[in-house]
């Protein structure tokens, strides 16, 4: 029995990665890169057929989508999937359900109507967002959102990846959405107090607007379809939408708090 992690050259794929061969399981691991089990291209549909080449009992899948790759891009590589008896995915989601969501939402739609066992991780904002782009923090002092005073259940990929990776080898397929969040519910301005605090030297929030965070976001080159929808993203977010889903009974807690990360990864925002 073979397990296929797509995207396990990000923060959460490399989490997933290393869990799974902690318990001996077998992991397809792909990437455009050499050194991975199969070369793997989202943008390149002839790769699709690869990992089933490295691997004749792929039985389930992880899925983690890059934000520009088109839906139907996706759908195709799950009828691939399904023809080589992959039999579960676990879809990497957000914590929000945006409506008429122009990439999640054809997806999740065919994989309903394939029949397979699915079930979707919907994390909340993840607290390696912080470790990813340090300079902010590092050289300018300040973290900047557009959320407001709103709060967010930041929550650790070392979490998330223990929730996918009992999800790809449960007895039972998981068919359901699994929220997830930290143990923390916190607004921006309690993020920055947090650094200041660990940090010795105080740390702000500067809160701006959407149209401000979208015009920041497309001097990184995204697509133009994924800088509207994150848009979305953030006022929902803004008006609550982090707090109500926190309020779900049937979320999944994290261990792992805001102080832990940030002594763990204290030398990526020290100075010189």
């Amino acid at each position: 029995m073979s397990i296929l992690v797509t995207g396990s050259t990000g923060k959460t794929g490399r989490c997933i990665l290393n869990l799974l061969q902690t318990l001996s399981v077998n992991v397809i691991t792909v990437s455009r890169q050499p050194g991975y089990s199969a070369r793997f291209d989202w943008e390149d549909r002839a790769t699709y057929i690869l990992p089933f080449e490295a691997a004749h009992d792929i039985v389930s899948a992880h899925l983690i989508i890059p934000a520009h790759i088109p839906p139907q891009h996706v759908c195709e590589f799950i009828d691939l999937a399904l023809l080589k008896g992959v039999k579960r995915f676990v879809l990497m989601s957000g914590s929000l359900d945006i409506p008429g969501d122009p990439i999640q939402g054809p997806i999740r739609g065919h994989l309903r109507k394939s029949g397979v066992a699915f079930c979707v991780l919907r994390p909340s904002r993840f607290l390696e967002n912080f470790s990813e782009m340090p300079e902010s923090i590092r050289d300018d002092d300040k973290i900047v959102s557009a959320t407001g005073t709103a709060s967010i259940g930041f929550v650790s990929c070392e979490d998330v990846a223990q929730v996918a990776v009992d999800c790809l080898l449960a007895d039972v397929p998981h068919c359901r959405e699994h929220i997830i969040v930290g143990p923390e519910l916190l607004s921006f301005n309690e993020v920055a107090k947090c650094f200041s605090n660990i940090l010795q030297r105080r740390i702000t929030h500067e809160s701006i607007s959407v149209a401000e965070q979208q015009a920041l976001w497309s001097t990184f080159g995204l697509p133009d379809e994924f800088i509207r929808l994150m848009g979305s993203v953030e006022e929902m977010t803004a008006a609550g939408g982090e707090e109500a889903v926190y309020a779900a009974e049937t979320k999944i807690i994290g261990k792992k708090t805001l102080t832990d990360f940030v002594r763990e990864n204290l030398r990526l925002w020290m100075r010189a």
